[in-house]
């Protein structure tokens, strides 16, 4: 009745010290009950009843914390079977005072009751009235009453240390299995919380650090799906256009990049073009990433109206702007159209770096900049297009992240590195020469880690 109506309503870390503080109450009770009777009715000295409530208190304080552990061994057990995850303690009482407490208590009563017998034994002695011979069995007789009771109450002190280790035991197992289970991926167990000392405190962080990998879990399934996704965005095979071969390829420093190009073929005035446009938008991660799928859905929608490419910069730049007003973000651009029957190339460049072009005959390397200002900066900015002849090379445009990559000396791949791999691989296939710019900017940087996303198309033109 006293457990259903004082513990059991109890939080589950705080059962078994009510249920401690309940029975020691009980026995203690009981005890001076005994003793009061005693001296009422029988007429026994009040000495008499101190030492029974000593005794009580004594026999009650092992009894209680048998029952405690006991009731703490139960709900442990429980709780590992369940393998839930209980809410944290309100209150923290370590272990360390909790022991010192306990030893000071059993080393209290103990002595006292040490202290109590041999008084008793000292003053039945001085009442007999024997011959000193018999002096000797009169004191083994007391020696005996004293290792009797010592004998019982380091039985009792044996019996309580038997069952606080067990349920260490148990407390460090529940924690082991569950880090070893977390080592292994498995996060969908936790640590009970069944005491309110530093196990709780251990356990509550475990809990903690577990949700928290689930979250990260699910944040790295998250940008993996992402990643995939972007990729699906950039083309993977060259359009069909008869006298163009054209790759392009991109290696993020996160899983999700602001890096991003297109090329396809549309109806211009003169017959089919070749469009192909590149981009940075500034920052990394999942934000430039969703930045860098609008900007190319908008360019792309644009440039299959057959729209003029300045046009095209211009009403991009303004849906651009309304995008990411005020946060400082921008990006920088650069769309060229190719007509293979007039043999002539168009291109509008917002802040990005310029194209170049390396004729297959050799001869000098030529530059198509443009000088206007990146998308989103100023959304009324007018973007110029500008046009030359171009035949018989190859087409090479890139992003800051190929020649601003940095070796282990603090020096930067640079253009005349890039240019110099192209030179050397001329007339190889587009995706060969990507292939090599990515393996000579790994082999400067000696595979250090990627700060900036790197992308690179390669056009050969007939």
């Amino acid at each position: 009745m006293l457990i259903r109506r004082f513990v059991l309503p109890l939080p589950i870390h705080r059962q078994s010290t009510r249920l401690l503080s309940l029975d020691f109450g009980i026995f203690i009770a009981a005890g001076l009950g005994v003793g009061v009777y005693h001296h009422l009715f029988w007429g026994f000295p009040v000495f008499s009843g101190v030492e029974i409530v000593v005794g009580f208190a004594t026999i009650g304080l092992f009894a209680a914390l048998d029952l405690s552990l006991e009731w703490e061994h139960r709900v442990i057990v429980q709780a590992d079977m369940s393998a839930g995850s209980l809410p944290g303690p309100e209150s923290f009482f370590p272990q360390t005072r909790r022991f010192a407490y306990l030893a000071t208590g059993i080393i209290f009563f103990v002595t006292l009751i040490l202290l109590m017998l041999l008084m008793r034994d000292i003053s039945w002695l001085q009442a007999q009235e024997r011959a000193a011979e018999n002096l000797s069995s009169l004191l083994w007789s007391v020696v005996w009453e004293v290792l009797f009771v010592m004998g019982i109450l380091l039985a009792l002190t044996l019996v309580l240390v038997y069952s606080y280790a067990r349920n260490l035991k148990m407390l460090f197992r529940n924690q082991t299995t569950v880090l070893e289970m977390v080592s292994r991926g498995q996060l969908d167990t936790k640590v009970p919380v069944v005491t309110n000392d530093e196990f709780a405190v251990i356990a509550g962080y475990t809990n903690t650090m577990i949700d928290r990998l689930i979250e990260r879990e699910r944040m790295v399934h998250g940008l993996e799906l992402a990643r995939q996704i972007q990729a699906n965005l950039l083309p993977s095979t060259s359009p069909f256009l008869p006298g163009v071969q054209i790759y392009g390829a991109s290696v993020f420093c996160e899983e999700t990049g602001g890096d991003f190009y297109d090329f396809m073929v549309r109806d211009g005035l003169h017959g089919p073009e070749l469009i192909i446009l590149i981009g940075d938008v500034t920052g990394h991660g999942v934000g430039a990433a969703l930045l860098m799928a609008s900007i190319r859905a908008y360019m792309k929608a644009l440039l299959l109206q057959r729209l003029d490419l300045s046009e095209v910069m211009n009403r991009t730049n303004a849906l651009i702007h309304a995008d990411v007003d005020d946060s400082g973000n921008f990006v920088t651009a650069f769309v060229l159209s190719y007509c293979p029957l007039t043999r002539r190339a168009a291109w509008v460049g917002a802040g990005h770096d310029p194209a170049w072009f390396v004729p297959s005959a050799g001869g000098p390397v030529r530059t198509f900049a443009g000088r206007d200002i990146p998308l989103g900066v100023d959304p009324k900015w007018p973007y110029t297009k500008y046009s030359e002849p171009l035949a018989g090379g190859l087409l090479v445009m890139g992003t800051d992240g190929i020649w601003e990559s940095l070796g282990r000396d603090g020096e930067m791949f640079g253009k005349d590195r890039l240019l110099q791999v192209v030179r050397g691989s001329v007339h190889e296939p587009p995706q060969d020469i990507a292939a090599r710019i990515f393996e000579a900017v790994e082999k400067f940087t000696s595979g250090g880690r990627v700060e900036d996303d790197r992308t690179v198309v390669i056009a050969r033109l007939a």
